[in-house]
């Protein structure tokens, strides 16, 4: 056995990858069955009984095409009119490689559901007629206009300018009697030549429309035909282009455009005439050798064709900007390579007719194909003109043609119990393994409308199969935005507006990177993006216009581990996210958001700036402790951080719109979750013990702080003391008056037993600041004593 490297074929584009495929599946077939294929570096390998040279001649003097035909498309040959160029030389042929090929092309043309050829004008004419008063309106107005101008046409030929009845003549006939008559150019003659190509040129136009609504009656059972009569060979094409549903109703595979055309643009009959010209009516022999090696090895050559090649090749698919003119229709392209890519096709979508045809969302069980998500290269434009998105896999272990249908065939990509429907659970399928194991990576392509009918296999990236313990937090997430699109969707019945598609996208976006790189950073961006969602959703609840019946949550509170990548913010976040409810004082996120309508409403999110809002967050929580005679102040949390990182937060060392985001973010936890919650707690009170940044603990927040604790305060040797605050501290604090607000603090803690320093604490422009941090709930109360209070062991007065 012989291993050789096929640089010629690589993962990308999407044409090259099938037709890697299509190597090993024809040398598999037609010559080695033990031959076996697997990838290096994005690199087509392939392990047979044949070396470089033994396989490029196989290609040249022994390679069958495949039976490639679509006879339910326009274009494909098999109607008048159809370029029939390459399908005449398969037919012409008398060599043993085409006998298949020739076999099916006659037995289609034999079909009596194929509609009949040649047509005589009159009958052309009669029948666009009879089509046109079936319809109404404007459809129908505009073919019978056509047929009125055949007709006065027809009428001025005959008999005043010929004498024959040119209603009984064919099209092609017409073209022949304009071809003799124009030998003759006299003036005569030339009038009557202006009219017959005046009267073809029409008729061409007639015969498309007739064509058009005979093949939309007969086209099912065209299809059916195919299956039914065709040889296996054949009938691998057909199931990879075609699927007749359980409605009976064609369906076309996404990697094979619309049955194997793109609009104008027939596959098959392209497929037809590369044929011919590599392999039946090559002018110069050395060419399709020096292409071949091109195709599969990646040798220099010279000799491309100028040809279409659909959507496996974006590069070479032309469109505006793409070559040396404004618009470049078609690229110099080696033939080779579409033959090959269509052959691949056949592997890659063959089994699709065996299956049922349609899964959730509408697409058809396509191996590895998915609704695209605007994720990654991707913008929601190019998700909006998406048909699809296919997941080609990569494998190292080497694998034999059955092997590989099977693979390929089963398309496995589950999220639990689910197929994956779209582009995040297509990679949450990939971190999570649920894919089979053998893949080592996928490359994704996007099948994106370029213009009119036709699109482009848009590579859009790679990803490495590789286990995310983050998948399980996707998993998580997924159901709670199950029920967010369901909200969003009931609650604009025409068309959710830009900023929620906006924040969606964005969860959408930072889900993929989670997936496709993992770590804490990553999630924490995550969670970011989720803070920018419920934003909005409190912003509906503020106008009932977006409003949810039922707050999102669900996360458990490993979320706050995963995302803590070190930074400040996620410890802010994490501290406030974790206000709990005090007694009728409801938790935070009453203060963030109205929720239930049934109860008082608390909110509190007011103010220009972070720090004023959770400045005036705190005023509302005092406020309503004292309203709701509260026993203690409700600013216990799950969460407390050390003087240092708040002092940080203090020192402006925080981003504040991320812990905004973040905060919003981490309301989607389920806070009620206790043994999860209490873990959690434990983890990070270890992991937090040392601040982010070593700061000074300011003196005058520390004092103030002592009477903003959600318990007494505790000291070695005596009995628990409560400080009450007083309310006019945080208006004073917020306006800078940093000496009053002290002042009366110094004076609470006297009056409550305590000994406090007889510090000058000034004013400052920092008060809103300081005001917001006493909101943040803090450990090692111990450490703020030491700062303010006596050093005579804290012992109360007398």
């Amino acid at each position: 056995m012989t291993r050789v490297i096929l640089d010629g074929c690589t993962a990308e584009p999407l044409g090259s990858y099938l037709k890697s495929l299509a190597v090993l599946r024809l040398i598999a077939e037609q010559k080695d069955p033990n031959a076996k294929g697997w990838w290096e570096d994005g690199t087509f390998c392939i392990e047979s009984a044949l070396d470089k040279e033994g396989i490029s001649r196989f290609f040249l003097k022994e390679y069958m095409p495949t039976p490639i035909v679509a006879p339910w498309n326009g274009g494909s040959g098999f109607y008048e009119g159809d370029n029939r160029t390459g399908l005449d030389a398969i037919l012409k042929s008398t060599s043993p490689r085409f006998v298949l090929y020739r076999e099916t092309i006659q037995e289609i043309f034999n079909w009596s559901e194929l509609p009949s050829a040649g047509l005589k004008v009159g009958n052309l004419i009669d029948e666009l007629e009879q089509n046109a008063n079936q319809k109404s309106g404007k459809a129908k107005e505009d073919l019978l206009k056509m047929v009125a101008a055949a007709r006065t046409i027809l009428d001025a030929l005959h008999p005043t300018l010929i004498s024959e009845n040119v209603a009984h003549f064919t099209i092609d006939e017409l073209e022949q009697k304009s071809s003799d008559l124009n030998k003759d150019v006299s003036a005569s003659k030339k009038e009557i030549i202006s009219k017959i190509r005046e009267l073809v040129n029409l008729l061409k136009k007639i015969r498309t429309e007739v064509k058009k609504t005979k093949r939309s009656a007969g086209k099912n059972e065209i299809i059916l035909a195919c299956r039914n009569r065709l040889c296996p060979e054949a009938l691998g094409w057909v199931d990879a282009a075609v699927i007749i549903g359980s409605d009976e109703k064609p369906m076309w595979p996404q990697i094979l455009g619309s049955g194997g055309n793109e609009g104008r643009f027939d596959y098959t009959n392209a497929f037809m005439d590369n044929i011919r010209q590599l392999l039946i009516d090559a002018s110069k022999p050395a060419e399709p050798k020096e292409l071949l090696k091109n195709a599969l090895f990646g040798d220099n050559v010279e000799g491309y064709s100028d040809l279409s090649v659909g959507q496996f090749d974006p590069g070479r698919a032309g469109g505006y900007n793409q070559g040396f003119g404004i618009e470049q229709k078609d690229f110099p392209t080696n033939p080779w390579n579409f033959v090959l890519t269509l052959e691949g096709a056949i592997i890659w979508s063959s089994s699709i007719g065996r299956r049922d045809a349609v899964e959730r969302k509408g697409l058809l069980k396509s191996p590895f194909t998915v609704k695209a998500k605007a994720v990654g290269y991707l913008s929601t434009k190019d998700e909006d003109a998406a048909r699809a998105e296919l997941w080609t896999p990569l494998w190292q272990r080497l694998l034999g043609i059955k092997e590989l249908r099977a693979f390929i065939g089963e398309g496995r990509s589950d999220v639990g119990r689910k197929r994956a429907g779209n582009t995040i659970e297509f990679a949450e399928a990939i971190s999570s393994l649920g894919v089979d194991r053998g893949v080592t990576e996928f490359v994704r392509y996007d099948l994106l409308k370029r213009r009119g009918d036709n699109y482009i296999a848009l590579p859009a990236g790679r990803f490495p199969v590789t286990y995310r313990r983050e998948s399980d937090l996707i998993n998580e997430l997924d159901q709670i935005l199950q029920r967010l699109d369901i909200h969003l969707s009931k609650t604009f019945d025409k068309m959710v507006p830009a900023e929620f598609v906006s924040a969606r996208h964005r969860i959408d976006q930072a889900m993929y990177e989670v997936l496709l790189h993992g770590g804490t950073t990553k999630i924490k961006y995550l969670v970011a993006a989720i803070g920018q969602m419920e934003q909005l959703l409190a912003k509906g609840n503020q106008t009932k216009s977006a409003s949810p019946s039922h707050p999102f949550f669900g996360l458990s509170p490993r979320w706050i581990a995963a995302a803590d990548d070190g930074t400040l913010e996620i410890r802010i976040a994490a501290a406030l996210a974790s206000i709990k409810a005090t007694d009728d004082v409801g938790s935070i996120r009453t203060n963030l958001e109205h929720g239930d309508p049934t109860k008082p409403d608390q909110t509190a999110w007011t103010g220009n700036n972070f720090s004023a809002r959770l400045a005036s967050v705190l005023t509302r929580r005092m406020m309503d402790a004292k309203r709701l005679s509260c026993t203690s102040n409700p600013l216990d949390a799950v969460i407390s951080l050390v003087p240092e990182d708040i002092a940080s937060f203090i020192e402006g060392d925080t981003n504040d719109n991320l812990v905004q985001d973040l905060l919003f973010g981490l309301m989607w936890i389920k806070w009620s979750d206790y043994k999860e919650t209490k873990e959690m707690e434990i983890k990070l009170r270890k992991r937090w013990m040392m601040p982010v940044n070593e700061r000074i603990v300011q003196r005058s927040w520390a004092l103030i702080k002592l009477l903003f604790l959600p318990h007494d305060i505790r000291r070695e040797g005596y009995e628990p003391v409560r400080v009450k605050p007083e309310s006019s501290i945080i208006p004073l604090i917020r306006a800078g008056r940093i000496t009053d607000a002290c002042d009366i603090a110094r004076k609470r803690l006297y009056s409550s037993g305590f000994l406090p320093v007889k510090a000058i604490f000034p004013n400052t422009i920092n008060g809103e600041r300081i005001a917001a941090a006493l909101l943040i709930p803090v450990r090692a109360e111990k450490t703020l004593m030491n700062l303010v209070l006596e050093t005579d062991n804290k012992k109360l007065r007398g």
